[in-house]
């Protein structure tokens, strides 16, 4: 194995230690660690949900493309960077697996998350989840006024995903129920604000 490769990986090991000890510091109210790394809380709020195997493939992304002489100093913003993306990833992968269990179908996570319906059902496979197979019930009125409301409450939420999941959360109603309510309610609204812009320039 090359000096620099050993260096690496050997650099790519302590990485890992530096972040995994800062955490747990973090975790017992001690961020002196931390902030001598110069990570701020945020990250290290984001760190807290990944796992370790993450972590050390945190500090591999790291050292990858570092020098043997620039291993050993810690570059902040890029490490910083590298645990924002990890974290990311992660919320988006707790989040189809949430979509899923609330009863996504293919076609929605297809839209949504750009997921193949073989990755769909090798998710579901492993989180053990049913296949549902038929057409979707046709939602009562009841249900229309639940996700009509809690659609309408979701309105200072940033991101449409995030909306879909707040609407879940308020009825627990199936998430596919969910999802062609409010594309209706979109497609109305759309149509309205058309007419409107219309009727002024008329």
């Amino acid at each position: 194995m090359a000096l620099s490769t050993k260096l690496k990986d050997e650099s790519s090991r302590f990485i890992s230690s530096l972040l995994l000890s800062a955490l747990e510091g973090c975790q017992q109210g001690d961020m002196e660690l931390a902030e001598k790394l110069g990570l701020s809380i945020e990250i290290m709020q984001k760190l807290v949900r990944l796992r370790a195997d993450q972590i050390f493939s945190i500090s591999g992304n790291y050292v990858r493309d570092l020098s043997a002489l620039e291993v050993f100093r810690i570059d902040t913003p890029k490490i910083s960077k590298i645990i924002e993306l990890a974290a990311e990833e992660t919320r988006q992968y707790e989040m189809i697996d949430e979509f899923l269990r609330r009863g996504a179908c293919k076609i929605m996570m297809g839209e949504l998350f750009g997921l193949r319906s073989t990755q769909v059902a090798s998710r579901k496979k492993f989180l053990n989840l049913p296949t549902v197979k038929g057409r979707l019930p046709v939602s009562t009125l009841e249900e229309q006024h639940q996700i009509y409301d809690a659609w309408l409450n979701s309105i200072k939420i940033a991101g449409y995903r995030e909306r879909l999941l707040y609407v879940a959360r308020e009825t627990d109603l199936s998430m596919s129920k969910i999802y062609r309510e409010v594309q209706e309610i979109e497609e109305i609204t759309n149509s309205s604000t058309q007419t409107k812009k219309t009727k002024i320039c008329a």
